[in-house]
C-alpha cells in the first residue's frame, strides 16, 4: 500500500516521490485545506498538520513543511516562506537583503504520524541570497530562484530537478525517512519470525 503524503504542493510531492522510490516505497498524494496556526517551530506546524491529515484520512502519513531564513533577521522569513513573497514579491524580499550579509538556509521537516505515534525527519541546505532573480519563468518554487546553494555557483531553479535530488534539504529529510521506513519494515518482519 502507498505511504499517504498529504500536501497540496507538486513540486514537493514529486522531490519526496522520487527520493522514496529510491528505498522502493511509492507514494501517494492527496490534498486537503489545513488550518495553520502561526508558529516559529517546524516541527510544531508539521505535528499539527499531521494530526488534521489523519483525522481526514485516517491512516499513517507523511506530512512536510518547510522554512527559508535569512540570516540577517531573526526567524524570516521563516516558517511563512509563502506568505512573505505574497507579501513582498521578489523586489520586497531582494531589497530588504540590500547592504546586509546574504546568506540563508531552507530547513524542511517531514512528519510521519500513524495516530498515535509521530517522527520527524529534517534537512537543511545552506546557501546565499542572489541579488537579482533567476530564471524568473523556470516551473519552480519561488525562493529557488533567488537561492544559490554554499559551494554553487548555480540557483537552485538552474539546477536539473534529478541533481537537486542528490543534496536538497528536503531530499536529505525525505533520505531519512525512507531510511526509518526500510528499517522498521526489516523489524516488524523480524519480529513476525520470532
Amino acid at each position: 500500500m502507498p505511504l499517504l503524503f498529504v500536501t497540496s504542493n507538486t513540486h514537493k510531492f514529486e522531490e519526496v516521490e522520487a527520493i522514496l522510490s529510491g528505498f522502493e516505497i511509492s507514494l501517494e498524494r492527496k490534498e486537503m485545506d489545513f488550518i495553520e496556526f502561526p508558529s516559529e517551530s517546524l516541527k510544531e506546524i508539521a505535528l499539527q498538520k499531521a494530526r488534521q491529515a489523519f483525522e481526514k484520512f485516517r491512516q499513517p502519513l507523511i506530512v512536510e513543511d518547510t522554512g527559508i531564513y535569512f540570516k540577517a533577521y531573526s526567524n524570516f522569513p521563516g516558517t511563512e516562506p509563502k506568505r512573505a513573497y505574497e507579501a513582498l514579491g521578489f523586489e520586497g524580499l531582494l531589497k530588504l537583503l540590500k547592504g546586509k550579509p546574504r546568506t540563508a538556509f531552507f530547513h524542511t521537516m517531514i512528519c510521519f504520524f500513524d495516530g498515535s505515534s509521530h517522527y520527524f525527519f529534517e534537512g537543511k541546505l545552506e546557501g546565499k541570497i542572489t541579488s537579482s532573480v533567476i530564471k524568473p519563468k523556470a516551473k519552480v518554487m519561488p525562493y529557488e530562484k533567488i537561492f544559490i546553494p554554499k559551494g554553487e555557483e548555480r540557483a537552485l531553479a538552474e539546477i536539473s530537478r534529478k541533481e537537486k535530488n542528490s543534496f536538497s534539504h528536503r531530499a536529505i529529510a525525505a533520505r531519512a525517512l525512507g531510511k526509518w521506513l526500510k528499517e522498521r519494515e526489516l523489524d516488524e518482519l523480524i519480529d513476525s519470525i520470532e
